[in-house]
C-alpha cells in the first residue's frame, strides 16, 4: 500500500516538473517568435524607409530632368521653325527674300547638335543595386524598369544625328558657307561671346541657297528632329506618370521643397 502510495506521489511530482518543463519551453519558443516578429517589422520599416527615400530621390531626379527635357524639346522646336523660315524665304534664283541676316539664322542649323542628358544617378543605383526589389507598388516598379530601355532609344537617335551633322551636314555647309560668319552670333560660355575676324572670302549665298541639297538638308534635318521630340515629349509623360504615381503613394510629402528636404534628410 505504501509503495503504490509513493509511486503515486513521485508521478505527481513527475507530472508537476513535466507541466513546467513543457510551460518554459512554450515560454521560450513564444519569446523566440515574438523577436522574430519583431526583427521582421523592424526590417520591413527599414526597408518601407529606403524604398520612400529612393523613390523621392528618383522624384526629385526626374523634375530635372523634365526641365532638361523642356530645354531640349524648345531649342529643337527653334531649329524647324529656323528651317522652314529659311526655306520660306529663299527665292528660285538662290536670293534672300528676308531682312533678317541669314547668318544668325544659319547659327541653329549649323550648331544644332541638341541631345538630352539625361540625370541618371538615382536611376542607376535602383536599377544596378537590386534596390527595384524593394518598390512594393508593382505599377511603379514596371514603370521605373521600363525607363533605361526609353532613355536608350533616345540617347541612339540623338547620337545617330550627330553624326549625320558632323559626317554631312557641317562638310556641306564648310563648301558653301563661311562658317566664320557663325562666331558672332555664337555664346560659348554665360557672358563670355566668340567672334572671329571677317572671312578672306567672298561670301556664297546665292550658290548655298540654290542648292537643292541645302533645301533638302533643312528638310531632313527637320524630318529628325520632329520625331526626335516626338520621342521627348513621350519620355515627358512617362516621367510625370512616374512622379504621379509617387505622389499618390506619399500625399503627405512637400513636393514643392522635396530637393532641400531630401538634402536635409526630411522625406516627409
Amino acid at each position: 500500500m505504501r509503495f503504490f502510495r509513493f509511486r503515486k506521489l513521485v508521478s505527481l511530482e513527475a507530472s508537476k516538473y513535466l507541466r513546467y518543463a513543457i510551460g518554459e519551453i512554450i515560454l521560450v519558443v513564444i519569446g523566440i517568435l515574438v523577436a522574430l516578429q519583431v526583427n521582421n517589422w523592424n526590417e520591413h520599416r527599414k526597408e518601407k524607409a529606403e524604398e520612400k527615400k529612393i523613390l523621392l530621390s528618383l522624384h526629385n531626379e526626374i523634375s530635372n530632368n523634365i526641365e532638361i527635357l523642356k530645354t531640349v524639346i524648345d531649342e529643337k522646336n527653334k531649329i524647324i521653325n529656323v528651317n522652314q523660315y529659311i526655306i520660306d524665304n529663299t527665292g528660285k534664283n538662290g536670293t534672300w527674300k528676308s531682312e533678317k541676316s541669314l547668318d544668325s539664322l544659319m547659327n541653329y542649323i549649323s550648331l544644332s547638335g541638341w541631345i538630352f542628358v539625361p540625370q541618371n544617378g538615382v536611376l542607376n543605383e535602383i536599377i544596378n543595386s537590386g534596390k527595384l526589389l524593394l518598390i512594393e507598388n508593382d505599377l511603379i516598379k514596371n514603370k521605373i524598369a521600363s525607363l533605361p530601355q526609353l532613355l536608350s532609344l533616345m540617347i541612339e537617335e540623338d547620337r545617330q544625328y550627330r553624326l549625320d551633322l558632323h559626317q554631312y551636314f557641317l562638310p556641306f555647309f564648310s563648301k558653301n558657307y563661311n562658317l566664320i560668319e557663325l562666331t558672332k552670333y555664337r555664346e560659348l560660355l554665360e557672358n563670355y561671346s566668340f567672334k572671329m575676324r571677317e572671312t578672306n572670302f567672298p561670301k556664297s549665298i546665292p550658290e548655298l541657297l540654290g542648292s537643292r541639297e541645302f533645301e533638302n538638308i533643312l528638310t531632313i534635318q527637320s524630318i529628325w528632329i520632329k520625331f526626335s521630340n516626338e520621342m521627348s515629349l513621350n519620355q515627358k509623360s512617362k516621367y510625370i506618370e512616374i512622379q504621379n504615381l509617387i505622389e499618390k503613394e506619399y500625399p503627405e510629402v512637400d513636393y514643392i521643397n522635396l530637393r532641400q528636404n531630401l538634402e536635409r534628410g526630411i522625406f516627409g
